[in-house]
């Protein structure tokens, strides 16, 4: 599009995301790097209510609810601003499948705390929480690389 004057106007929302960077990597690289913190601070509260520390039990489900909360916020909010972003639409699908098995694990959490035996699954759901947190911020990083 150009102007009466002949100049080039840009156009379109979001603005163009700069290929060598930018706040919205920096942005992101901050949210997927306090998400992989709240998954591995869960895995720290298991091991200290299995080994028997009554405050764990409860800093466990509370950061469970962060958790969940956390990729639920998180993952509408990457499709919106990272739309037009290269590598930004699997940052986004990242989020939301973390999200999923995060609301299932701690749905899983919550039975195996009334006496369902399910901790079979809802330990290796964690794992797989790692994994995409790790994930998460593999695509952070290269947001807007070609």
């Amino acid at each position: 599009m150009t102007s009466e004057h002949g100049a080039a106007i840009q156009s379109g929302w979001p603005p163009a995301f700069p290929r060598d960077g930018g706040r919205l990597r920096q942005w992101w690289m901050i949210v997927s790097t306090l998400l992989l913190v709240i998954v591995f601070a869960e895995a720290v509260f298991a091991g200290a209510m299995l080994s028997g520390a009554g405050w764990a039990r409860a800093a466990h489900r509370i950061d469970a609810m962060v958790a969940v909360a956390s990729m639920v916020v998180a993952s509408p909010a990457a499709f919106a601003t990272l739309r037009r972003v290269p590598h930004g639409r699997r940052l986004g699908w990242i989020l939301l499948a973390m999200a999923g098995v995060a609301f299932l694990q701690a749905a899983l959490g919550a039975l195996s705390a009334k006496g369902a035996n399910l901790l079979w699954a809802h330990v290796p759901l964690g794992v797989a929480l790692v994994g995409g947190a790790g994930q998460a911020m593999a695509a952070a990083r290269k947001l807007g690389q070609p």
